[in-house]
């Protein structure tokens, strides 16, 4: 197949942008002209402006927008850069796709359209995101709705992808937080809170198998195996031959992010995917290699 890919030079985007080349796809890469890519053609594009008729291959089967603002985390400074790669460059996306006659589209959005994470994260539940990123995620998937109707459109919402390459995130932040002998906080109880951290070739296998199956819908995509903030610190310190360190933040309440995972199990084999223990023993050992 030929796929334009969004996000290719990110932590999902990267592993996905080198299974569809060893996969034999004829991979398109939509970068800034400033990035480099090390899979894949380049096609120079900032996402910011209309998509000129002649500047995009022609012939592609499928698009993959898996592109998300690395600038997130502070509202609202980083508001206007969340808005226009996860809203405006989905829009602009979407228009070419309908009149260039792509067959698929893969909108790669987060579980962060469930916040504030009541119960019942099911694809049908009614949705009102307190934060600016999972507005941002959920306003993508309302204006890309309408355009099932022109193309094949499938929605991922991925929970918590981790793995070797990742930075600046859950996982990482208490690989480093143990080796320092720092405590680990837990929310609410000693527990803290309880997700689903997904091995990032577990998350790409799904990816994979929605463009080959030509899936269409909203799916959530999570391991399910749901670990507390507890355990998974217990098992980066059991790796790395550390005791860890505890402290309970008091006055917040622990929040359980575990998502319905039956229309995913219809589609997928569940049993496929990496547990944790292996996951982060993967994750360290590449830590390991890197760091000689």
């Amino acid at each position: 197949m030929r796929i334009l890919l969004t996000g290719g030079t990110g932590f999902v985007g990267s592993v996905l942008a080198r299974r569809l080349v060893a996969g034999g796809h004829e991979l398109f890469c939509l970068c800034r002209p400033e990035a480099s890519v090390a899979f894949g053609t380049k096609v120079d594009w900032d996402g910011t402006t209309q998509i000129e008729a002649g500047t995009f291959p022609e012939g592609v089967d499928a698009v993959i927008h898996a592109a998300q603002s690395r600038n997130y985390r502070q509202f609202p400074g980083d508001a206007r850069e969340m808005f226009a790669v996860n809203v405006g460059m989905t829009m602009f996306l979407l228009d070419w796709a309908a009149q260039s006659a792509v067959k698929q589209f893969c909108l790669i959005s987060s579980g962060a359209v469930y916040e504030p994470f009541g119960r019942g994260l099911q694809e049908n539940s009614p949705l009102s995101p307190t934060g600016f990123l999972g507005a941002t995620k959920l306003a993508s998937e309302v204006i890309a709705k309408p355009f099932s109707k022109l193309l094949g459109l499938s929605i991922l919402r991925l929970f918590f992808p981790y793995g070797p390459g990742q930075d600046g995130r859950l996982v990482p932040d208490l690989i480093r937080r143990i080796r320092q002998g720092s405590p680990v906080q837990l929310n609410g109880d000693a527990e803290g809170l309880r997700l689903t951290p997904t091995f990032v070739d577990d998350a790409v296998d799904v990816i994979l198998a929605s463009i080959a199956s030509s899936w269409t819908g909203t799916v959530n995509v999570a391991t399910p195996e749901t670990l507390s903030i507890r355990q998974i610190a217990c098992s980066i310190a059991r790796e790395l031959g550390i005791e860890p360190k505890f402290e309970i933040a008091r006055g917040s309440a622990a929040v359980d992010i575990t998502p319905d995972l039956n229309r995913l199990a219809a589609r997928y084999d569940l049993s496929r995917f990496t547990c944790f223990d292996e996951g982060v023993r993967r994750m360290l050992v590449a830590l390991s290699f890197s760091a000689q």
